[in-house]
């Protein structure tokens, strides 16, 4: 099959930020992050133009949308740095550090909001969710 690595390994095209934040809007309910009450908005820039997607987390249902509300964590950066944190080449965290990601508000989301992103090998974060580590109760 086009497009896929043979004895079904990850597909050789990478998702984009938009496939990203459409799939995790379709994910619906998460139940890692049934204990988190929050939303982290993040504003993702390409030339002159600024686009944000708003993710709610209510109890583990999670929304998605593009609108440009307050949040208890604000990410913003590139589209370059998005892609490459959505393809697994780059952590929210290193781009942090490295200066391509900017953070507002509370660093605890940070790390809540790292693990919504695939990991290295392409799989979810929220997988490495365990005994409450980076849960937000309210």
């Amino acid at each position: 099959m086009a497009g896929t690595r043979p004895e079904g390994r990850a597909p050789l095209t990478e998702p984009s930020t938009v496939e990203f934040f459409d799939d995790l809007s379709r994910r619906g309910h998460e139940p890692l992050l049934k204990r988190v009450a929050a939303t982290v908005r993040f504003d993702i820039t390409d030339g002159d133009r600024t686009e944000h997607r708003l993710v709610r987390i209510d109890r583990g249902d999670i929304q998605v949308s593009t609108a440009d509300g307050p949040a208890d964590c604000v990410l913003g950066g590139e589209r370059a740095v998005f892609d490459a944190i959505v393809g697994g080449r780059k952590t929210v965290m290193v781009a942090l550090l490295l200066g391509v990601l900017a953070v507002d508000g509370d660093p605890e989301l940070l790390v809540l909001s790292q693990r919504l992103f695939p990991g290295p090998a392409g799989r979810s974060r929220l997988d490495d969710v365990a005994g409450g580590v980076g849960r937000r109760d309210r």
